[in-house]
């Protein structure tokens, strides 16, 4: 992997740039390595229980060196593409500050069972009358749009938790029809997104993140580069070292 074949490097978080409330030591450093060498730096993560700006100020409170307009988070791009297809009347299956983010992109918001379309989002507060009243929603919606279907994810101390799939799953198997759009990773939706708004052709930019079946399978499939984390060298055509703090090795 050469440097030069690169124009900017999107990093995912949970389990890569932190663990639950902690950096993890030689982030910053990576970050700082591919600053230097001029290329542009973006963050993403499937997590929609906050809005672009508080998982920024998140971030900024742990002491990672980012911007508020290199934030991705799977909500902000999922109301980014309701935007681009003029979607109205969503009910939105998720947290309030999910709602919130939809609200500030200007979309009307519909928390009724008559709502015409449906946006799954990652709750842990998840009811099942919430799911129930989702599901109502979801057999008669135009759309259906996930924010991801992600199993697992890594929380505090590396602690596996349950992913957006666990509020997708049910809904798509009780309403009997799977999602019309999946935003989040492995979907290269959010590679697709951002190619166009930084004019980036998706074959010069660089995935780093912990999972396998999220984030280099979405690299993969928009034709990205990928550096996997992990200690474990499992995949034969991906490039691996075991923490962030190895990534610039692989460029000496």
């Amino acid at each position: 992997m050469n440097i030069k074949d690169i124009d900017a490097v999107l990093f995912d978080l949970d389990g890569t740039i932190y663990y639950g409330s902690k950096i993890i030591p030689g982030a910053n450093e990576t970050i700082a390595f591919f600053r230097n060498n001029g290329k542009k730096v973006f963050f993403t993560t499937n997590n929609s229980t906050k809005t672009r700006k508080q998982i920024y100020e998140r971030l900024i409170n742990m002491g990672v060196d980012c911007h508020l307009e290199e934030v991705l988070t799977s909500g902000y791009l999922a109301s980014l593409v309701a935007k681009q297809r003029r979607m109205k009347d969503i009910y939105i299956f998720g947290s309030k500050n999910l709602i919130d983010e939809f609200t500030e992109q200007g979309i009307v918001v519909n928390q009724e069972e008559t709502a015409k379309n449906l946006l799954i989002g990652y709750d842990p507060e998840m009811t099942y009358a919430g799911l129930t009243k989702a599901l109502q929603v979801a057999l008669h919606a135009k759309l259906i749009i996930a924010c991801n279907r992600e199993r697992v994810y890594p929380g505090e101390n590396a602690r596996m938790m349950p992913g957006c799939g666990a509020m997708t799953a049910p809904i798509e198997w009780c309403a009997n029809r799977e999602c019309d759009l999946i935003v989040g990773k492995p979907n290269s939706l959010m590679i697709e997104l951002l190619s166009s708004r930084e004019k980036i052709s998706p074959e010069r930019l660089l995935v780093v993140g912990d999972t396998y079946e999220s984030d280099i399978i979405m690299a993969n499939s928009a034709g990205s580069l990928g550096i996997l984390l992990s200690k474990e060298r499992k995949f034969q055509d991906t490039v691996t070292v075991d923490s962030i703090a190895d990534v610039p090795s692989v460029f000496k």
